[in-house]
């Protein structure tokens, strides 16, 4: 028995592919990102999957559907490593100041201190 292979399954022309692909690119630019791919912006190279029979160069929806997403996924990636390094360059440049625990002793001191200010108001009629 043989399962029928589904849509995303079947190979189909570049120009096919050129018309389903998002932003209707041309049948040469499929081309480009079979042979040469795309640079990601981390500076890896992703290229659309394919096969060539006979003289014809054919790939698949399903190929193409994985290239839009491996090429989304290598951007994200540097990305985050963009968003780590800022973070971490403001982290150098402005470091969260230390927390101290206060004293006993100043604490008392400062009950001490809000005490007086009370009895001095307390004696202005405040």
């Amino acid at each position: 028995m043989h399962e029928q292979a589904t849509v995303s399954d079947e190979y189909i022309t570049l120009t096919e592919a050129a018309k389903i692909a998002p932003g209707r690119p041309s049948t040469n630019c499929i081309w480009r990102w079979c042979r040469r791919g795309v640079k990601a912006r981390g500076g890896e190279r992703v290229r659309l999957q394919h096969v060539r029979i006979g003289g014809m160069i054919y790939t698949s929806a399903r190929w193409l559907e994985a290239f839009g997403r491996a090429l989304a996924d290598a951007d994200a990636k540097y990305f985050d490593l963009c968003e780590a390094a800022v973070e971490a360059a403001r982290a150098a440049e402005h470091p969260a100041p230390r927390r101290r625990r206060p004293t006993p002793a100043i604490d008392e001191r400062r009950q001490r201190e809000l005490e007086q200010i009370d009895r001095e108001l307390d004696a202005e009629g405040l």
